[in-house]
């Protein structure tokens, strides 16, 4: 799932089979009803989703409100480091034992 920098503000939500439509058309009202823009996001994991806010304030009301457990904002950036991180440190032990 890619995180977009006009949309980095998530939620994410678990979304039951039985009631997936109509807590949509809820999230949907919710937002509309004050004017709040957004977009909901697919995740790899099964009846999870994110709901997506330009702003980290709606992401906190539509918390409040919802339910689910808000993103780190700086998810993506804290993962690519972690990476380099260990690309780095695979590196240096490798270059300990020559060939």
């Amino acid at each position: 799932m890619a995180m977009t920098a006009h949309w980095p503000h998530q939620v994410e939500i678990k979304l039951d089979r039985a009631s997936a439509v109509e807590r949509l058309r809820r999230i949907e009202v919710w937002c509309t009803d004050w004017r709040i823009s957004f977009r909901v996001i697919g995740t790899m994991a099964e009846g999870v989703i994110r709901v997506a806010f330009e702003e980290a304030r709606f992401a906190r009301a539509f918390h409040a409100h919802f339910g689910g457990v808000i993103a780190p904002a700086d998810e993506l950036e804290t993962a690519l480091a972690t990476d380099a991180a260990e690309v780095d440190l695979y590196d240096r032990v490798a270059g300990e034992y020559p060939d």
